[in-house]
């Protein structure tokens, strides 16, 4: 009987959950697990318990066809109080992913306020961005939570919350653990997810992730969503495909970098040899330093 081609690596392999697609399914499956896995998420990186939670639109609406529009991966009502944004990003496009955060968190607060002057119902929101990369190096810290506050570190009001979770900081993590130096019960709830969300999708972090779902009936939740969601072929396709088509860029991005660096050191060795040109020197001699050919240096002399 002829195999069937599979895009799934082994029967065991999970899909990634840093991708945005499969983030979303995993938090969103309507089954208890899936509401149990965001409820322990939540409870994890707000640092409180949540009893209610409710799934809303992804897309804000915008006001006028000039305003930006706010697509967000995960977006729910807390407790019938309170709003939160969950997105994951891989790269900090143009470095200016902190502006944005900001942007997402007022337009999430601006959407839940009802019309009128009573100010006593302005929700809480929370804008929880899960890193791909590290944008604080100078903190060996994963968890960043921002709100308003004086200089004095006075809170404002605390309405609206800006949560990072950069991923990178947890393999620091994951080595201590792998060489005895920490055990999976030093870590916080937070750190936990971090690494599930980074590793779970690699076979060689297994017997981490079989150990942190043990020790968190959530995350336990989230790898059997995980896996069902991983028998879907067309996903395996998906992330095949997405793979195919980083690597093609980051090559492509490599070369012109190369490209440019190989042109500016051609443009730095035709102005010096104009400088040596200037002061007189043997063509001969100019060559050797610049490692220009004669031809080109002769070309040059011809434009001075």
């Amino acid at each position: 009987m002829e195999k069937k081609f599979t895009y799934r690596p082994s029967p065991t392999a999970l899909l990634d959950p840093c991708r945005g697609s499969i983030f979303k399914r995993l938090f969103t499956d309507n089954s208890p697990e899936g509401n149990l896995a965001l409820q322990s998420f939540l409870e994890a990186v707000l640092g409180k318990k949540v009893s209610d939670i409710v799934l809303q639109q992804n897309e804000l609406p915008i006001d006028n066809i000039s305003e930006k529009d706010c697509k967000f991966d995960l977006n729910c009502k807390i407790d019938n109080s309170e709003y939160a944004n969950i997105e994951i990003q891989s790269v900090n496009s143009e470095c200016n992913f902190e502006k944005r955060a900001e942007y997402y968190c007022a337009h999430l607060m601006n959407h839940q306020i009802l019309y009128g002057d009573n100010w006593k119902e302005v929700p809480k929101v929370y804008q929880i961005s899960i890193l791909k990369f590290t944008r604080e190096k100078s903190s060996p810290n994963e968890t960043f939570h921002y709100t308003f506050r004086t200089e004095d570190g006075f809170t404002l009001h605390n309405r609206q919350n800006i949560i990072f979770i950069e991923l990178p900081k947890v393999k620091v993590l994951v080595e201590k653990i792998e060489h005895g130096e920490m055990s999976i019960e030093d870590l916080s709830p937070t750190q936990k997810w971090g690494i599930f969300i980074l590793y779970s999708s690699q076979d060689e972090y297994s017997n981490i992730i079989k150990q942190i779902s043990h020790s968190e009936s959530g995350i336990k939740c989230a790898v059997q969503i995980l896996d069902k969601i991983s028998q879907d072929e067309i996903e395996w396709k998906r992330q095949f495909d997405e793979i195919i088509l980083t690597n093609d860029r980051i090559t492509r991005e490599s070369y012109v970098k190369e490209l440019g660096k190989k042109e500016g050191e051609e443009q730095t060795k035709l102005e010096v040899a104009k400088k040596l040109l200037k002061m007189d020197l043997e063509i001969e001699q100019i060559t050797q330093t610049t490692e220009l050919s004669l031809e080109t240096i002769n070309e040059l002399k011809k434009t001075m």
